[in-house]
């Protein structure tokens, strides 16, 4: 475990901005994340998602999505095998910053064409 981070594996920084996404998702403030929170989350980043994805997404917690549950979550898919550093993914995005942003078109063309290197 790293420097100040929790039992989890998380830093305190990092279930701080968890805790902060998740309500900012939570639309209509029930504490759990729904089919039309996750929908409004993904339209507010310019992103169409079908029902089936959405499905998707809320069936990979295995019960209600509970902040809770997507934290435990998280944990569950970080601590397997394969999963690339922290800086390495930083170091990714940062290959595609353009003054503090990425261009989606040239980063989708990436991940679709160099993805399973």
């Amino acid at each position: 475990m790293g420097k100040g981070q929790n039992e989890g594996g998380f830093s305190e920084d990092q279930l701080q901005m968890y805790k902060d996404c998740f309500k900012l998702m939570d639309i209509n403030k029930d504490g759990q994340l729904d089919k039309n929170d996750l929908r409004g989350a993904f339209d507010n980043v310019g992103v169409l998602m079908s029902e089936g994805e959405l499905d998707g997404l809320l069936g990979e917690i295995g019960g209600a999505c509970t902040y809770d549950n997507m934290v435990k979550m998280f944990q569950e898919k970080m601590a397997g095998d394969g999963n690339d550093s922290d800086d390495l993914i930083v170091q990714a995005f940062k290959a595609y910053d353009q003054e503090g942003k990425i261009d989606s078109k040239m980063f989708t063309h990436a991940l679709m064409t160099w993805e399973t290197r």
